[in-house]
């Protein structure tokens, strides 16, 4: 069957085969991933409604949002709630974080081109949690600064940081000393610049509240990170969280060899 769109907008004259043995709904995805690849449909170009363009298509409604579930697995759309549908960024517009090098959200977004930024959700002086003062070496009489940001990138929501900061080693701190601003940046400037850390990684899901503030789908495949960074004197100076957006953002990991020649 051919189409004639509605919307009057070339991106969506989709031939479909009803006599085929490919369902509808993959061929569907299959001419819309077709236009992303060939440039017509650009990244960041949002797509019609579901009810429109199931109505340009000619077909359901389920067809549709099965099209589209299909892309966005395939990273090709990403969906933003409250927004809609939007053709997602080719892999070269994504920060690509190496694995084995300790550098900041900001230095990572900035060698993107893009602009670094910070809002901050939360912050207070306080005593620390079990799991907080045994990965700081603290005791539970000592405090600490507990700090939660949204990174963005260029304006964009990318992760949800949480950072646990000794009280004693950093000095006096404020809200304003983080907003906008590169925490190992201002850690260097007291001469507390990290010089070495563990980190571990593992794919979450989003839940209600995660997908609000990265405006993604409840659901959304995310990245979570657990770090503790030393300074160059062997001090614990970090203690930190994350969940990054997986459609925005991926770690880099370079892997060498066993060398057998011995």
């Amino acid at each position: 069957m051919s189409l004639h769109s509605n919307l009057h907008a070339e991106p969506w004259l989709i031939s479909l085969d009803s006599g085929s043995a490919t369902p509808v709904y993959v061929q569907v995805a299959q001419g819309i991933k077709e236009r992303i690849r060939t440039g017509l449909l650009q990244s960041g170009t949002a797509l019609p409604a579901e009810r429109e363009l199931a109505q340009a298509l000619g077909v359901s409604r389920v067809t549709v949002r099965g099209a589209l579930a299909l892309l966005a697995e395939q990273g090709l759309l990403t969906r933003r709630h409250g927004s809609g549908t939007f053709v997602a960024p080719v892999q070269s517009d994504i920060p690509a974080r190496p694995l084995g090098i300790l550098s900041s959200f900001s230095d990572d977004v900035r060698s993107r081109g893009q602009h670094p930024g910070a809002k901050v959700l939360h912050f207070e002086k306080a005593r620390p949690q079990p799991s907080e003062a045994l990965s700081l070496e603290l005791t539970p009489h000592d405090q600490i600064y507990r700090i939660q940001r949204l990174r963005t990138a260029n304006g964009e929501p990318l992760a949800l940081e949480e950072s646990t900061l000794p009280a004693d080693l950093v000095g006096a701190l404020r809200p304003s000393d983080v907003r906008d601003a590169s925490l190992y940046a201002l850690l260097s400037a007291r001469g507390l610049r990290p010089h070495h850390a563990v980190r571990h990684l593992r794919a979450v899901n989003a839940d209600l509240t995660l997908a609000g503030l990265l405006g993604v789908p409840v659901g959304a495949a995310l990245i979570m990170t657990e770090r503790v960074s030393w300074t160059p004197q062997g001090q614990a100076i970090e203690y930190a969280r994350a969940h990054y957006r997986g459609d925005k953002y991926d770690f880099v990991m370079e892997l060498h060899g066993e060398d057998t020649s011995a």
